[in-house]
């Protein structure tokens, strides 16, 4: 049974609190068709960075807004075993893919996908390390869903052919589930 559009923030965390259901979070991203007025009010920017902005998170899942400038892009990164979507609300992402040699210390570039406003793609940790990009002339605002709450990264460094631990930066919080 697909989901009936999803216009607003409420509609969208009511939906992220009952579950997955039947057809899954990929159904559930599926449907969101927020309009810029529901999103806008989340969004911060920062000139040297993109930003990550909270507008729900619980023991399930977080929620997060995401801005980025004119090409930004996050580190290559992977999650501890989890699993997320994301959602192009306005502008362009790519997404790049790394293959990690532990033993060398250094990532291979395996495929890139570029996500149009609208659109959504699924990543989970056995796809390997990642790195998002902003791939617009202009500001991205993507949406990101975390099945459970990230409270650590493993970055790879190239310049210093090292990984490392980092805890995640919010730029503001919003809302908890209710």
């Amino acid at each position: 049974m697909a989901f009936a559009n999803i216009t607003t923030i409420k509609q969208l965390t009511k939906n992220l609190n009952m579950g997955a259901g039947h057809g899954g979070y990929n159904e559930l991203f599926s449907a969101i068709d927020l309009h810029k007025s529901e999103w806008e009010k989340f969004c911060t920017w920062k000139d040297s960075r993109y930003t990550r902005n909270c507008i729900s998170d619980c023991d399930e899942y977080e929620l997060l807004l995401m801005c980025w400038g004119k090409k930004q892009e996050s580190p290559i990164h992977s999650f501890t075993f989890q699993e997320g979507w994301i959602k192009v609300l306005e502008g362009e992402l790519s997404i790049q893919r790394y293959e990690m040699d532990r033993d060398k210390l250094c990532c291979h570039k395996t495929e890139m996908i570029t996500l149009s406003a609208g659109e959504s793609t699924y990543l989970n940790d056995n796809m390997g390390f990642h790195q998002v990009l902003n791939s617009n002339n202009d500001s991205t605002v993507s949406l990101h869903l975390n099945i459970e709450k990230v409270t650590e990264w493993e970055v790879f460094r190239a310049c210093r052919q090292e990984t490392i631990k980092v805890k995640p930066i919010l730029d503001s919080k919003t809302v908890d589930c209710d």
